[in-house]
């Protein structure tokens, strides 16, 4: 499992944990949803207002 810490438009953070990180991967899952709410994680957010995405640490 790797966490990743979501960074929104207005700042806010989020840590949610993910089975593999990959970033070229997510952002092409996420950009190819029809839906503007996304699930990431245990998160749902809405991908629109996304600002970054990094990976935090491995487990």
């Amino acid at each position: 499992m790797d966490t990743i810490k979501i960074i929104m438009q207005n700042n806010k953070e989020f840590e949610t944990q993910v089975e593999s990180y990959n970033a070229t991967g997510l952002a092409k899952e996420i950009k190819e949803s029809e839906e503007s709410i996304v699930s990431i994680g245990d998160l749902v957010i809405n991908k629109f207002h996304i600002e970054c995405i990094h990976k935090v640490s491995n487990h």
